[in-house]
């Protein structure tokens, strides 16, 4: 039995995610529900981490899969359906950023502020202190995504929030593992930096 897929669903392997493929490939509705069950909500997250707006992610989340179901078939190996899918939804992102003319700024919308969990701050044992600056931390961490080229975001959005690894960060973005592992570096290091001088600004 192949790996399980994501964190998001520990009951389906590898090997049952490309016959699942295969068969919306075939024409079975049933199995496209299963995808959109499976992956909806990582795109979503991912959408909504790359453009920072929850209408505009919910609206991609949707013309992503409905691109999905035009052209599945054109997926020739089953197994990479994942890559393919996540390049789905990124084309779409990048083509509503150069719709707007923001491709290398996006505003921050104010619901996504609390998304980005570096600390367990929904733990009832942390302090109504550490709460708030925890929530703080959260705004410079979107506020910092945001603004950064997307080259950079969407690789540090894939490595940091979906866990991936470098490799299959290489196959989402169709770069080399260097550019990979390079932009990564230095996405953290402008997160790092922002936090720093918010911590210091503010004396902590």
């Amino acid at each position: 039995m192949g790996s399980a897929i994501f964190t998001m669903s520990s009951e389906i392997s590898q090997s049952e995610l490309e016959e699942i493929v295969k068969r919306v490939q075939q024409g079975s509705v049933e199995d496209f529900h299963k995808l959109y069950d499976l992956f909806s909500k990582p795109i979503y997250n991912f959408i909504w981490r790359l453009i920072g707006s929850t209408q505009d992610a919910e609206d991609l989340t949707q013309e992503t899969f409905l691109k999905v179901h035009r052209e599945i078939k054109k997926v020739r190996q089953p197994g990479q359906f994942k890559f393919w899918l996540y390049r789905v939804a990124r084309n779409e992102v990048y083509q509503k950023l150069r719709r707007s003319k923001k491709a290398s700024e996006v505003l921050l919308d104010s619901k996504t502020i609390d998304y980005f969990d570096f600390l367990p701050h929904h733990s009832p044992d942390i302090n109504p202190e550490k709460r708030a600056l925890h929530q703080e931390l959260n705004k410079v961490i979107s506020g910092t995504l945001q603004t950064m080229a997307p080259k950079y975001r969407d690789v540090f959005v894939l490595a940091v929030f979906h866990k991936m690894s470098y490799e299959d960060i290489t196959h989402i973005v169709d770069r080399s593992l260097l550019s990979v592992k390079t932009d990564i570096y230095r996405a953290r290091v402008t997160v790092k930096e922002a936090l720093n001088e918010y911590l210091k600004r503010e004396g902590r």
